[in-house]
């Protein structure tokens, strides 16, 4: 019986080519992950942005999205707080998706994740800007559920407190006098990335007068 010769030449070619090929196989591998995690970086990085700053320019022109609050005129005692209902309404002819995070914030805070600025004033000669105390910076990236349809016509009511703001925090509005409250909506917030193509822009803005009595 005859011992076949084994072809030194042949096996470590073959053996070459299986290392060539592990080898692209892991590399593959390591570069696809690699690929993957610049892509999730790139899109949290776009993501942190259009919850910021914004992606967009505006979708709708000025009056398509309407502001009304009651009262403009408000007086409550020291410490009570300042309740007014605001709506919002559709006025173009299509329907519109709102980001519906709707607690007032600083206008200082730019930043898209609450649509809602404010800007409190004591009125005064001149009139001094009051300021804001809490934290308004860290919030979740919005969701489905953060956005609301607001269709052609349709109206939205919901109630505010204009002296407190996101997170608990607070416009120091309780001492005697008279205040001056601008409000308005506006955001360039996307909503790409939670699957939704929201309306940007800004309303109409609107004065709220306020006294402020002693208190009891």
């Amino acid at each position: 019986m005859k011992i076949p010769k084994i072809d030194l030449k042949n096996k470590w070619n073959i053996v070459l080519i299986l290392l060539v090929v592990i080898t692209a196989g892991i590399a593959g591998v390591f570069t696809g992950d690699w690929m993957y995690s610049k892509n999730q970086n790139t899109v949290m990085k776009q993501q942190r942005l259009d919850e910021s700053l914004g992606l967009a320019e505006r979708t709708g022109i000025t009056g398509d999205l309407a502001l009304q609050v009651a009262p403009v005129n408000l007086t409550v005692r020291s410490g009570d707080p300042l309740k007014v209902n605001l709506t919002l309404m559709n006025r173009s002819k299509k329907s519109m998706i709102l980001n519906n995070r709707f607690t007032p914030a600083p206008a200082s805070y730019d930043n898209n994740q609450i649509p809602f600025k404010q800007i409190v004033k004591s009125i005064n000669k001149p009139a001094n800007l009051i300021g804001y105390s809490g934290d308004i910076v860290l919030f979740p990236p919005h969701t489905k559920n953060d956005f609301m349809q607001l269709k052609a016509g349709q109206t939205y009511s919901f109630d505010v407190d204009l002296a407190k703001g996101p997170n608990d925090g607070r416009w120091n509005i309780s001492a005697p006098g008279k205040y001056s409250i601008e409000l308005w909506y506006e955001t360039y917030l996307t909503g790409k990335y939670s699957g939704v193509n929201a309306w940007t822009g800004m309303t109409n803005h609107v004065i709220v007068k306020v006294t402020v009595l002693p208190g009891k």
